[in-house]
């Protein structure tokens, strides 16, 4: 991991050296100019200065807390973790479990993530599209397509058949029909 930190850091200075005077020398005011830091009405930088006093020495004091704990867990006492574990069972599983968080967010979010997308495959996909939509339209036209292929043999006397029906079909039409009308 050092080596790929050592080229990022050789990269940055390499590039940023050129460029120092543009970012933080003389003409910084100009080329940032209404940015957040240098904005007219940006005071955070004045009210840093202002914080009170335990803010400021709050993060070095738990650091120096965290340390003295860590030193005291894994260096001077190693078997402290695990006695505290079997004196303290239902915090030692609730913080091993990371407060339960990924229980929580599976059955508050994956769950019915998971549960709408099944009704909408199931419905919107699989009943509306593909069964009223264009899927279902071209399925009924190959349906039609399957029954009309049977009509045609490739036979002429079979056409020759079809034609005189028509013809029938035809005249008793105009011989019936035009009697009515």
């Amino acid at each position: 991991m050092l080596i790929p930190l050592g080229f990022l850091a050789a990269g940055s200075i390499f590039a940023g050296y050129p460029f120092k005077e543009l970012f933080v020398g003389h003409g910084v005011a100009e080329f940032f100019r209404d940015s957040l830091k240098f904005g007219p009405t940006n005071h955070i930088l004045e009210d840093m200065h202002h914080i009170p006093y335990l803010a400021s020495i709050a993060p070095t004091v738990m650091m120096a807390i965290g340390f003295v704990i860590a030193w005291e867990f894994y260096i001077r006492r190693p078997e402290l973790p695990a006695e505290l574990a079997r004196q303290q069972e239902p915090l030692y599983k609730f913080l091993l479990n990371k407060w339960y968080f990924d229980e929580l967010y599976d059955f508050l979010l994956v769950r019915p993530t998971l549960w709408l997308g099944r009704v909408l495959w199931k419905y919107g996909d699989g009943w509306v599209i593909d069964g009223l939509g264009p899927d279902g339209i071209s399925a009924r036209v190959l349906d039609v397509t399957r029954g009309v292929v049977r009509l045609q043999t490739g036979y002429l006397y079979h056409y020759a058949f079809a034609m005189l029906i028509g013809v029938a079909a035809l005249i008793t039409w105009f011989m019936f029909g035009a009697r009515v009308g």
